[in-house]
């Protein structure tokens, strides 16, 4: 009965004005199969990360792009986001994959990782036993109202049927351009959100061709923000850039 009591009051609570980074630096932590550091997570291990996950506490902002470079973090922050959005923020969760064996990786090996090294995460799991369709490789429900999807852009059928409030998009430069005669399955799972008004839309890519990668292309609808370092030398803010990488021989 005091179990009850406690998660009643849980949903009475005020939303956190907690942003995502802080958050993470608060209560996440790295699982020793999924990073070189792990243990309690530090956003200061990697700063050019605050940002994109900051913005997603921005009631102003409804699309979020990331185009990227590689292992520069990518899942860190798309579990973080997750992982906010499960313990402050219950909501409708869709995280589509480039095919469905991704999907399933995803969850099998990173998702399930920080469930149980999170000690905030871990007790909002539900019943581990229970076989039920509550809790599959794909579709996990918790504690607290949040439902989280993950999906194939390979398979029309698992884009359908669901109403999301947050939508992530991983690598959207391998996804189909046309899923099962159906049409773009970023558009497809982008019309599951329209019934959200504080609805979240995150695309994040590694960049293919100039002039036909999606990322390349949402990038320059964008504000198209980028990440200044300073010059060890003079000191002057600038993006990196690999022409500008000089050393002695």
């Amino acid at each position: 009965m005091q179990n009850v009591l406690n998660q009643t009051k849980n949903l009475w609570k005020p939303p956190s004005d907690l942003k995502i980074s802080e958050w993470a630096d608060k209560y996440r932590y790295l699982s020793p199969e999924s990073s070189a550091i792990s243990g309690k997570y530090r956003s200061d291990y990697a700063p050019y990360q605050k940002e994109i996950m900051d913005v997603f506490n921005d009631p102003k902002i409804e699309k979020i792009v990331w185009m990227k470079s590689a292992q520069v973090g990518a899942t860190e922050i798309l579990n973080n986001v997750v992982g906010y959005y499960i313990h402050l923020q219950p909501s409708p969760v869709l995280i589509m994959q480039p095919t469905i064996q991704m999907a399933q990786a995803y969850s099998k090996e990173k998702l399930a990782n920080m469930l149980r090294d999170t000690p905030v995460l871990n007790e909002r799991v539900g019943d581990r036993k229970s076989k039920n369709s509550s809790n599959t490789v794909l579709s996990k429900r918790f504690i607290g109202g949040t439902t989280l999807n993950m999906a194939g852009s390979n398979s029309a059928a698992s884009l359908s049927s669901r109403s999301v409030r947050l939508l992530c998009v991983d690598e959207v430069d391998r996804m189909e351009a046309n899923v099962s005669g159906e049409g773009d399955p970023v558009l497809l799972a982008t019309k599951r959100t329209q019934t959200f008004y504080n609805r979240k839309i995150y695309l994040c890519s590694t960049p293919t061709i100039k002039g036909i990668s999606r990322i390349e292309a949402a990038f320059e609808e964008s504000d198209q923000r980028y990440y200044y370092v300073p010059c060890p030398e003079c000191k002057t803010m600038q993006t990196l850039k690999w022409a500008n990488v000089i050393w002695e021989e």
